[in-house]
C-alpha cells in the first residue's frame, strides 16, 4: 500500500501491484492436451463416496438414484464408478430359453456360464442337423423295412385266417359272406352262386327255416371276429409303435451321446438333452413322413418338426469381454425395458413360440448394472410400474 496513491478515498493500485506469476517449473506438461480428462465429480468427496457405497450394497431391492442438475454430469460419474468397481466383478451368466415338451406354453429358462449359450445353440443345431440324416435313413433302411414287413404280414395273416375258418364252415353249410359298403352279410348260395331273394321265397319252408338257422349261428361268429377287428388293429398299431421307438432310439442314441459329451460340464443342458431324447423317441413320426408345405424356406416362427429342438439364445457375451458391462436404456419404454414376445402370422392367425421371446434391458442387465434416465423413465407408460415389481 505504500506505492498506491490515494485518490478521492480510493486506493489506486499499478499494473504491476496486480499480477501474481506463478512457477510453472513443477508441472510435468506443457499443455492439459497431454493429461487425460478426469471422470466423477470434481470437489464432490462426499458425493462420490456416497455413489460407491451405494454401489456396494448386494442385497435386493436396494438401487442409487442420483439427482442434480444436467451440467452436473452425473451420468458419467456414476459410469466412471461402476466402471471401477466392475473391472474385477463376477461374469454374468448367460440366458437361453428352451422347448418345455410337457407344457409347451411354460418355456425354460437355462442358466449357463459366460460364452456357453452359442456353444449351446450351435451343438443343437448340429445334433439336430445329424438327425434329419440319421432319422430318415433309418426308416427307410432294408432292415426296417424288413421288420415292418413282417409285423404287416402278421396281421394280415391273423385277419385273413380268422375269415378264411369262417368262410369254411359257411361254405359246408351253404352260405356266402358278402362284403357291402355297410360291413359283412351271409347270404344262402347255390352251386357256389348267391341265390337270388325270390328264388330263396320259392324254397319249401322247412328248408329256408334251416337255412336262416344255419345264419344265424354264423353271424354270431362273424360278429366276434369284426369285434376282435378293432383290437387286432391296435395291436398292430403297438407293434408298429414299438418298432418305431426302437428303430428311433437306435438312430437318435449315438447323435445324443456325442452332444452330451460336448456338455459334460454344463448339468442343465445334459437334462435337456435327455428330455430331448424322449420328445425325439415319441414324435419321430413327424420327421420320416413329412408334409408338404415343410419344403418350404424355413423362416424364424413359423413351425417345422425340428424346431422344438431349437434354443432362443435371450442374452449372452463373448468370454474375452472381462468386467461387469453397464446396460444403459436411453428409451425405456416398456418392451424395451422387459422384453417382448413376437408373432408370426399362419393361415390369418398370429401364432408365437419360445424361439420368439426377445429380451429386454432388464434381461442385459441381470448381473450387470442398468443405467437410466429417470425422466425417460416415468415418460414412458407402465415402464415404472414395470420396473418396480422387478
Amino acid at each position: 500500500m505504500d506505492a498506491a496513491r490515494i485518490q478521492d478515498g480510493v486506493a489506486l493500485l499499478a499494473v504491476e501491484q496486480l499480477y501474481r506469476s506463478a512457477d510453472l517449473s513443477a508441472l510435468s506438461f506443457a499443455s492439459t492436451a497431454e493429461i487425460q480428462s478426469i471422470d466423477g465429480l470434481l470437489g464432490q468427496g462426499r458425493a462420490m463416496d456416497a455413489v460407491r457405497f451405494g454401489t456396494k450394497i448386494d442385497k435386493p431391492g436396494f438401487n442409487l438414484f442420483v439427482v442434480g442438475p444436467l451440467e452436473a454430469r452425473m451420468k458419467g460419474a456414476v459410469e466412471a464408478v461402476l466402471k471401477e468397481i466392475g473391472s474385477d466383478g463376477p461374469r454374468p451368466s448367460d440366458w437361453v430359453y428352451v422347448q418345455n415338451f410337457a407344457e409347451p406354453h411354460k418355456p425354460i429358462a437355462v442358466e449357463l456360464p459366460q460364452g456357453g449359450a452359442p456353444r449351446f445353440r450351435d451343438g443343437m443345431r448340429e445334433l439336430i442337423d445329424d438327425l434329419k440324416v440319421a432319422l430318415p435313413a433309418a426308416f427307410r433302411s432294408e432292415e426296417y423295412q424288413t421288420r415292418r414287413g413282417a409285423v404287416d404280414t402278421g396281421f394280415q395273416k391273423k385277419q385273413g385266417e380268422a375269415f378264411a375258418q369262417l368262410q369254411a364252415k359257411a361254405s359246408a353249410r351253404d352260405i356266402g359272406i358278402l362284403r357291402t359298403p355297410m360291413g359283412f352279410a351271409l347270404a344262402p348260395t347255390k352251386d357256389g352262386q348267391i341265390v337270388r331273394p325270390e328264388e330263396f321265397a320259392a324254397w319249401p319252408e322247412e328248408k329256408r327255416r334251416n337255412v336262416q338257422a344255419a345264419i344265424e349261428d354264423l353271424e354270431k361268429e362273424l360278429e366276434r371276429i369284426v369285434h376282435q377287428i378293432p383290437q387286432w388293429e391296435k395291436e398292430h398299431r403297438d407293434e408298429i409303435r414299438r418298432l418305431n421307438r426302437e428303430t428311433a432310439q437306435f438312430a437318435i442314441g449315438h447323435s445324443i451321446e456325442e452332444t452330451r459329451a460336448r456338455f459334460a460340464d454344463l448339468p442343465k443342458v445334459l437334462e435337456h438333452l435327455e428330455r430331448v431324447r424322449a420328445a425325439l423317441i415319441d414324435n419321430v413320426g413327424m420327421f420320416v413322413v413329412k408334409s408338404e408345405d415343410e419344403d418350404r424356406a424355413e423362416r424364424p416362427g413359423l413351425s417345422g418338426a425340428f424346431e422344438p429342438y431349437e434354443v432362443n439364445v435371450l442374452v449372452t457375451r463373448e468370454v474375452e469381454d472381462h468386467g461387469v458391462p453397464i446396460i444403459e436404456e436411453l428409451h425405456p419404454t416398456l418392451g424395451n425395458l422387459t422384453g417382448r414376445i413376437e408373432y408370426v402370422s399362419q393361415q390369418g392367425v398370429l401364432v408365437t413360440n419360445f424361439r420368439l421371446i426377445k429380451a429386454g434391458a432388464l434381461h442385459h442387465a441381470n448381473g450387470r448394472y442398468l443405467l437410466l434416465d429417470v425422466r425417460n423413465l416415468l415418460s414412458a407408460p407402465f415402464s415404472w410400474a414395470a420396473l418396480k415389481r422387478v
